[in-house]
């Protein structure tokens, strides 16, 4: 690279870290904080009962992810390498606060930035990467979810990764280290988030442009393949012994028919692209980027990834349509047309149009983008029920380590994340079986609710403020 490349590179990458820093220590109670606190629960149990990444554990105890009873705690969902390189971080910081592992998300993320730089300069030029790896780093949804205690902008990191050395080794096919890369990060891809085998489909074709039909006799590539699809296999062989720990997934695929239902068009493409998202403004640059005319090859390449992602929707319909983290992968490949549309735009010397009129259409576009993205994204950081944080220290403080609580909190972790202990974030069965099976403590911040109110006077009361109530259970008070 030239110095005025890394240098715009870096600027690039500090903009990103900078932007990740509002608000960075916020606790895991904000916007998705369910599923933030079941990851970083199987990373604290990293660091309280060691290293043991075939058998990872969270906080739930309940019986909401499948029906069935989960004693042990187990989570058998991605394979923990994102959730063991947080509880490393941790051990390495002598605590557990959510902003050390918000900040190794956001490390991954910027090694994503680098990587989508490099891979777009290798297709298109230095421009699109720019511009490009600009986006990517800057779009407020993108800012949000990665600096969140999620898996995913781990995936991204990997599968960007894979693609520039795969194109590296296909550059020179001698080069071995290029393949043995790419599998790596095509296993941690896989192994972080199953939804990277979507994205595939682009190696297929470079593998064909260069090879042809007779990519298919090309012993490393069915070794890439073994290589990268083996640890995945392995993994999900080994789940099925623990089936209490394997939450339901196929309501993900197509829950209610809505696969190609009008709410299905209306949620992903206008709730989640042109509002969410890109917004209105972005959404018109990734128009104008998607008709404008690319070279061959990159093209390909880009259209095959963007086909991708379009499939993953499709597959996993209802999934992206419940849960916006969802679309995280999709950024990249956003980000490069947005990118390609907006250099349009700049090219008005190609255009019979005022020069000036297209670059200020251009940065109205790019400002509006922000503007509506950020008052889209801003309340995701707000700790709506800043009361079970408190609640939670409160149990920490008050109730001894090895005791098991109930924090009712509609089936969301993030109130039990913040106890410090495993137990139940849903009242699932009797509270008499409950005492019976040794959980005798239950939190609420529904203190005006009748039933809590009721508990609060037969039952012991351990503390109790106008934001929260710690009881202690027992068989006699529960029947009062």
């Amino acid at each position: 690279m030239k110095k005025k490349e890394i240098f715009l590179l870096l600027a690039i990458i500090l903009l990103a870290f900078a932007l990740r820093l509002y608000k960075i220590d916020r606790p895991i109670a904000d916007w998705h904080s369910w599923r933030q606190a079941d990851t970083a629960a199987v990373a604290r149990n990293f660091v309280k009962d060691g290293f043991n990444l075939l058998v990872p554990k969270y906080d739930d105890m309940s019986s909401q992810a499948n029906g069935l009873d989960n004693p042990q705690g187990y989570r058998f969902v991605e394979f923990p390498v994102y959730n063991a390189i947080v509880a490393f971080v941790w051990k390495i910081a002598g605590n557990t606060e959510p902003i050390y592992a918000r900040l190794t998300t956001v490390a991954f993320t910027l090694f994503s930035t680098i990587f989508l730089y490099l891979v777009v300069k290798k297709l298109s030029d230095l421009q699109t990467a720019a511009l490009a790896s600009f986006f990517f780093a800057t779009l407020p949804y993108n800012v949000f979810y990665s600096s969140t205690v999620l898996p995913a902008p781990l995936m991204v990191s990997s599968l960007l990764a894979l693609y520039f050395f795969f194109i590296k080794w296909l550059e020179n096919d001698k080069k071995r280290l290029f393949l043995a890369l790419s599998a790596i990060f095509a296993s941690v891809a896989i192994l972080t988030w199953p939804i990277a085998l979507f994205f595939f489909l682009p190696l297929l074709y470079l593998s064909f442009n260069k090879y042809k039909w007779s990519f298919l006799k090309k012993v490393e590539l069915w070794i890439f393949a073994i290589l990268s699809l083996t640890p995945f296999i392995a993994w999900r062989i080994w789940m099925l012994n623990f089936p209490e720990g394997i939450p339901s997934w196929q309501f993900l695929l197509n829950d209610g028919n809505i696969r190609f239902k009008g709410a299905f068009f209306r949620w992903l493409i206008a709730e989640r692209l042109g509002k969410l998202i890109l917004t209105t403004s972005g959404f018109a640059l990734f128009i104008l980027g998607f008709l404008t005319k690319f070279k061959e090859k990159e093209a390909s390449f880009y259209f095959l990834w963007l086909i991708s992602t379009v499939i993953y929707f499709v597959i996993f319909a209802s999934g992206n349509v419940r849960h916006d983290y969802y679309q995280i992968p999709a950024i990249p490949i956003l980000a490069i047309f947005m990118a390609n549309g907006t250099k349009l735009l700049f090219s008005y010397k190609s255009l019979n149009i005022q020069r000036i009129i297209l670059p200020m259409l251009a940065l109205f576009l790019i400002i509006s983008t922000y503007a509506f993205g950020f008052y889209e994204i801003r309340g995701y950081y707000w700790i709506n029920r800043p009361q079970i944080v408190e609640a939670g220290q409160a149990v920490d403080q008050l109730l001894p380590k090895d005791e098991t609580v109930i924090a009712p909190y509609g089936g969301d972790a993030a109130f039990l994340y913040q106890t410090n202990r495993r137990g139940y974030p849903i009242v699932d069965r009797p509270l008499a079986d409950f005492v019976h099976q040794g959980t005798k403590y239950l939190v609420s911040v529904d203190v005006s609710d009748s039933s809590i109110q009721n508990f609060a006077k037969n039952c012991k009361v351990i503390e109790q403020t106008d934001n929260y109530v710690i009881i202690e259970l027992s068989l006699e008070c529960i029947k009062k």
